[in-house]
């Protein structure tokens, strides 16, 4: 049994451009940038009629009921105005439009254009190239979102854990699983405290890419450590060791998420179940796992989140079957049978119900269902069991006819044969 868990997709969050320094209100907060190797430009923004446009077209993209306004006047300021810096404040705001709309092939271009305008001052300059990396990665271009986070951390002397954890995104995408380690664990260095969820996702993620499942369990432990209660943390930690080939461990994992209320659907019920059998398979007396089993299923059922289905009742007789209670496993693949496509469950309960139960009217009618249904791999063994099964009932021309039909088989025609001989000469009773 195989869990896979984890998102398949991790969300990057658009950074949302805010109107930068004018030439007019210069802005007075500490840059942000400080040790940017890049000169930053002086806005060569002087008039009034753009710049209150400019304000007027970015108040009205943070206006959700106001996009059309706030296209308008922006494109008009791309368009029509002298001024560089107005020209690029302005595609970044066209960019933000883009992405609300889910373009990011057409957000991307739009960035581009305003960076080569070369006249942003440098914390909106290299806010637009983390915002043009966010976008590569979106877009899934990993390469160029790579060499533009390369040169905004080598050009704007900045570091941050967001940027490392973008840069761990990526290289996870590609495979570079011990890039991405490194990434994230730099992330992780540079922002102890407050972390996305999505960066440990990418953490563990990673090293189990590097099949490293010691590490990425150790992520998780320290995540569950924090948030008891947090489910999909849990699966993350059973699909590990699963991964790792734990399951002893996968099931102590599971079994400490139904203490805290975490088994809720029947899917959970059914994996709980699976992973007490595949423990109680490998170890020397398998009774009291294959119980726990048995009662995580009769729970599900009973709370009607574990639906009747032949997965659901085949797994319960299977359970059944390996606590000893032989009586349960033929019930449940009775309830199970119903669903079946061929006769390889009612072979199964049939023969069990002949051989060891002396169920021998009931295990007859079983095995003639599975003949009906076909797909069995080897009938005349079942209708060798059947002539059993006729000879313990005193039926003895079914029992002739069962044999009679055992010696067309490969599988059977020997014993059948000789059965056959013996019933002519007399022999016997």
């Amino acid at each position: 049994m195989k869990f896979r868990l984890f998102a398949k997709t991790l969300a990057i969050v658009m950074l949302a451009f805010a109107l930068g320094a004018t030439a007019v209100a210069a802005d007075k907060k500490p840059p942000e940038y400080p040790n940017a190797k890049r000169e930053s430009p002086k806005p060569d923004l002087t008039s009034r009629h753009d710049e209150e446009l400019l304000k007027k077209g970015f108040a009205a993209l943070n206006d959700s009921k106001q996009q059309t306004e706030a296209q308008t006047d922006l494109q008009k300021l791309v368009s029509d105005s002298s001024s560089k810096y107005a020209k690029a404040e302005a595609l970044r705001g066209l960019a933000q439009l883009k992405v609300n709309q889910n373009d990011y092939a057409g957000g991307i271009a739009l960035l581009k254009q305003a960076l080569a305008l070369d006249s942003l001052p440098n914390d909106d300059y290299f806010d637009t190239m983390m915002g043009l990396a966010q976008l590569y990665t979106q877009n899934q271009q990993w390469q160029p979102a790579l060499d533009t986070l390369k040169t905004w951390m080598e050009q704007g002397g900045k570091q941050t854990g967001d940027a490392y954890a973008l840069q761990g995104r990526i290289y996870l995408s590609e495979k570079e699983y011990s890039d991405a380690v490194s990434s994230m664990q730099q992330a992780m260095k540079l922002q102890p405290q407050g972390a996305p969820v999505w960066w440990g996702q990418v953490l563990v993620e990673s090293y189990v890419g590097l099949k490293d499942y010691a590490h990425a369990a150790q992520v998780l432990e320290t995540q569950l450590a924090a948030n008891p209660s947090d489910a999909t943390t849990r699966k993350n930690l059973v699909a590990v060791y699963l991964d790792a080939n734990q399951p002893a461990k996968a099931l102590q994992a599971m079994e400490d998420a139904k203490a805290h209320g975490l088994i809720v659907t029947g899917t959970d019920y059914i994996n709980l179940a699976k992973m007490y059998v595949i423990v109680g398979q490998d170890s020397n007396d398998p009774k009291p796992d294959a119980q726990k089993a048995v009662a995580a299923l009769q729970e599900g059922f009973a709370k009607q989140v574990v639906q009747p289905s032949f997965d659901s009742y085949k797994l319960l007789g299977d359970a059944s079957y390996l606590a000893g209670d032989l009586h349960g496993a033929v019930a449940a693949w009775g309830k199970a049978a119903p669903f079946a496509t061929d006769g390889k469950l009612d072979m199964q309960r049939g023969q069990l119900m002949v051989q060891q139960l002396d169920q021998y009217r009931d295990g007859r009618a079983a095995l003639q269902q599975a003949l009906a249904k076909g797909g069995l791999e080897k009938p005349g063994v079942a209708w060798i069991l059947i002539g059993n099964a006729d000879i313990k009932l005193k039926d003895k021309a079914g029992a002739l006819a069962a044999y009679r039909k055992a010696a067309q088989y490969p599988e059977t025609k020997s014993a059948a044969v000789k059965w056959l001989k013996a019933e002519s000469h007399g022999g016997r009773k």
